[in-house]
């Protein structure tokens, strides 16, 4: 099942898992990144996935079955990701 989510339930859903200076942060990386290597898609999910590796959230499964811990990062991953293109505009 697809789920529609709209902006402000994405804004919503990160703003109460992170803070403004971490999502700050995040934005200035993946900034960095598009302008030192000018590939948009890549600078993304690399600075998104160092953010989710640096955050240590208890809540991924790392050490069950292989599809729990991807379910588990995808539930971060795919709304950052969504968060930083929308607010750098690249959709």
């Amino acid at each position: 099942m697809k789920y529609v989510i709209n902006h402000s339930q994405l804004a919503s859903f990160i703003r109460r898992r992170f803070s403004i200076e971490d999502l700050n942060k995040l934005i200035e990386d993946v900034t960095e990144l598009i302008e030192y290597n000018g590939d948009i898609e890549s600078s993304v999910y690399d600075a998104v996935r160092e953010f989710i590796k640096e955050g240590k959230f208890s809540d991924i499964d790392e050490f069950g079955f292989e599809q729990d811990y991807w379910d588990s990062y995808l539930k971060y991953e795919k709304p950052l990701v969504e968060f930083v293109k929308h607010t750098l505009k690249l959709d």
